[in-house]
């Protein structure tokens, strides 16, 4: 991430009080970030309706947990909130007993994944905004044979690493501000905000937001 933005980002947080002044911070990085992709113009066989990549294990951190479970609550409708709430329960009742290595080689579906698309696209996390593929084969693959994390990926190299210092130094500013930057899953982590509104206030308290979530042990 460009200095400038990261001292914009760095301003955004400090100043914010409310939940809508951290989604505005964390809504900006997004922008920011994806424009890295646009200014690359990679030859992607990355397509819409294309949903390999949303049967792996996404991890992420509080602030965006947040900004999807806010996303979901003033976006969905009340029939659709009562679905997604069925398929992540149901989607914790399968993760939480795995380890993140079992998960990881194993095809789960992510609880966001309606008809085949993401129901909180603009929202979605930066792993997932990161991960593209130059070869539909190579997804098929890695999807077909989930165990096979050998198996080399397919992305663009040097945009891959771009992005992830940009995830890395965005991550940094969060953690520089004492916010809980612990390694969350989605769908776990999503499931236990939407149920339980103190885990805003202990994250803003500068406290571990999720008590029940998985987690990705940090490299």
């Amino acid at each position: 991430m460009p200095e400038t933005l990261s001292q914009q980002l760095a301003f955004d947080i400090a100043r914010a009080v409310d939940p809508s002044e951290f989604d505005h911070a964390a809504t900006q990085e997004l922008t920011a970030f994806d424009e890295i992709t646009r200014s690359a113009a990679p030859r992607l066989a990355c397509c819409e309706g294309c949903s390999l990549c949303c049967w792996l294990r996404v991890d992420l951190f509080a602030h965006e947990v947040f900004l999807i479970a806010r996303h979901i609550r003033a976006q969905f409708s009340t029939e659709d909130l009562m679905s997604l709430m069925v398929r992540l329960k149901s989607h914790a009742e399968r993760v939480l007993p795995l380890s993140p290595f079992e998960h990881a080689t194993q095809n789960i579906q992510c609880p966001l994944l309606v008809h085949g698309r993401c129901s909180v696209y603009e929202m979605r996390p930066h792993s997932c905004r990161r991960h593209h593929s130059k070869d539909f084969a190579a997804c098929q693959f890695t999807f077909d044979h989930p165990t096979d994390l050998e198996f080399p990926g397919a992305h663009d190299r040097e945009l891959f690493q771009r992005l992830s210092q940009a995830m890395k130094s965005g991550v940094e500013i969060y953690a520089q501000s004492d916010f809980d930057c612990t390694i969350y899953e989605l769908g776990t982590a999503l499931h236990e905000s939407l149920l339980d509104s103190s885990s805003w206030r202990r994250w803003q308290n500068h406290e571990q937001a999720f008590l029940t979530a998985s987690i990705t042990p940090a490299a």
